[in-house]
């Protein structure tokens, strides 16, 4: 036998069909192997767990956002171009849902639903509809928002499938909301917590008509985000995010979707320089301009006006660090690179049919166009349009007109009531204001900026200031269409809107005037007038605030 045939080496290396492995063991003695393993087995603590994977993926959020939508359910073309309008606007953030790899919020900034003849003229309605519709989830209190008043806004807040943000919104003398506004909420989207602060502008009272905000306090913006995120702590939330109106100027707003705003300022920027606490975005609106920059390390975006772009903002948040805007741009909503969400172009026409025969209304011919897009201190043709318009169908000395009347620009060639209603949408009551020529000249001081440049537009007569004088001494002399000046006790009759003469836009020295209303709507004295013009109606000249 080899040294490598013992019996022990044969079994291992031949196994007969239904033998064990291995020489053959009396039974009892297999009985007894098998107890002890067994018992072995259950004394043995059982292999730990291996310990998790660490992973380095990052929670990431899509933000969306739009502000100032001013009732814009209808299309509008500009050089060519489709853009914007509900159905586009769906469209658009159907694809983006779609591209985004992760969930994907949608926010405004409020100033929803005043500004075209298809919402004002069902108070507002379609234009929450259209919002319902596209997936908004949370919107800031806009100063238009309280246009028609408490029990309007109340009624459309209950219709509205999103929520309403105003955490410096207040019932008046206290520090409570009202049921129908919140101060913040948890948007939860695949696992993503992400904490959303509205605030409503905080000088709204001064920029709405008088009474329409009785019975609330607006406080500073900037302490109530401090609060909300405070408060937010508790909620174990991945990101802070901010929709507010209010927002920025910038020098060089810029063009491309992702090219940085230079030379901002503004509310928004205060409010973020002297915020405590940290939040990770903030969406802005009011100012209805292009805003894409940072400040104190905060991302702050904000949308063109009337429903023509969106804002996009991808977050990120790695363990232990703190949340990161990757991607930031500003898209137009045009119909280029988008087909309209056919579902939409349904319901946007179904609302406009009511009111097509009124929006389809010719009115006049315009020899060329005005425009006042860039909402700079400046005179316009546009605003001197108006302010014929309102002194004319006043029958007043002089017309005069805030900036912030002036809702879109108004193209060269025919336009109907439709455009007219975009332009002046606000449906106030004409009036006239008798004061003498001294209060008048403090009207007139109040219509400069800090800085010296005209925010109100005249008609009637022509203004000499200078605008490095101290405030209170910049108006060197008021001049008649005569020649004449305008002594400090010669009377004279403002024909206006009633918003400025109970004190909006903080025209407070209008309110000592003596008041008569005319029974006219801001936009039908403009038609009129109009219709009473050349055809075509000329471009009127600017010069009646003449620097000197």
């Amino acid at each position: 036998m080899s040294r490598f045939s013992s019996p022990v080496a044969s079994a291992r290396t031949h196994v007969s069909r239904g033998e064990p492995f291995g020489p053959r063991l009396p039974f009892p003695r297999i009985l007894a192997l098998a107890l002890l393993v067994g018992l072995l087995a259950a004394c043995t603590p059982p292999a730990p767990a291996p310990p998790p994977t660490p992973t380095d993926e990052p929670i990431r959020i899509q933000v969306v956002h739009n502000s100032d939508f001013h009732g814009r359910l209808m299309p509008q073309v500009s050089n060519g171009d489709t853009v914007g309008g509900s159905a586009l606007m769906a469209a658009h953030l159907d694809s983006l849902r779609v591209r985004f790899d992760g969930p994907t919020i949608v926010l405004s900034g409020g100033d929803i639903m005043q500004g075209t003849a298809i919402s004002n003229l069902a108070w507002g309605r379609p234009s929450i509809d259209v919002h319902n519709r596209k997936g908004l989830d949370a919107s800031a209190l806009g100063n238009h928002e309280f246009d028609w008043g408490l029990d309007t806004l109340r009624v459309r807040v209950g219709e509205s499938e999103f929520h309403w943000l105003g955490a410096n919104v207040y019932l008046e003398g206290t520090r409570e909301h009202p049921e129908w506004a919140r101060p913040w909420v948890v948007l939860e989207r695949e696992g993503v917590r992400v904490g959303v602060i509205g605030v409503a502008l905080a000088t709204t009272p001064e920029v709405v008509m008088a009474g329409q905000t009785d019975g609330l306090d607006f406080g500073s913006e900037s302490e109530a985000i401090d609060r909300s995120v405070r408060e937010l702590r508790n909620e174990s939330v991945d990101f802070v995010v901010v929709t507010g109106h209010v927002g920025a100027i910038c020098e060089s707003p810029g063009e491309a979707p992702q090219e940085p705003s230079r030379g901002c300022e503004g509310g928004a920027v205060e409010i973020l320089e002297e915020l405590e606490e940290p939040v990770d975005l903030f969406l802005a609106g009011h100012t209805h301009l292009r805003n894409l920059t940072e400040v104190a390390g905060v991302p702050l975006l904000q949308a063109p006006a009337y429903s023509v772009a969106l804002t996009v903002t991808h977050l990120e948040r790695r363990p232990d660090r703190r949340a990161e805007a990757v991607q930031r741009s500003i898209i137009s909503t045009d119909a280029r690179s988008a087909d309209p969400d056919t579902a939409m172009v349904r319901v946007v026409r179904e609302w406009a049919q009511a009111v097509r025969p009124i929006m389809e209304e010719p009115v006049a011919r315009l020899a060329g166009p005005m425009t006042n897009e860039e909402r700079q201190p400046r005179e316009n043709p546009a605003g001197n349009l108006l302010a014929d318009a309102q002194r004319w169908a006043t029958g007043a000395d002089v017309g005069l007109v805030n900036n912030g009347s002036l809702r879109r620009s108004l193209p060269e060639g025919d336009v109907s009531f439709g455009v007219l209603y975009e332009f002046q949408p606000f449906q106030n009551e004409l009036v006239t204001i008798s004061v003498d020529g001294g209060l008048f000249r403090e009207v007139l001081e109040f219509g400069l900026t800090d800085e010296g440049a005209p925010w109100v537009h005249l008609s009637g007569v022509h203004v000499v200031y200078d605008p490095d004088a101290p405030r209170g001494d910049r108006i060197r002399e008021i001049r008649r269409p005569d020649g004449t000046l305008v002594q400090a006790h010669d009377r004279v009759s403002i024909g206006t809107t009633e918003f400025l003469a109970t004190g909006g836009d903080g025209y407070e020295v209008l309110t000592r005037g003596e008041v008569e209303s005319t029974g006219i709507v801001d936009v039908d004295g403009l038609a009129d007038y109009l219709r009473s013009r050349d055809d075509p109606v000329p471009v009127p000249e600017v010069g009646r605030w003449m620097p000197g």
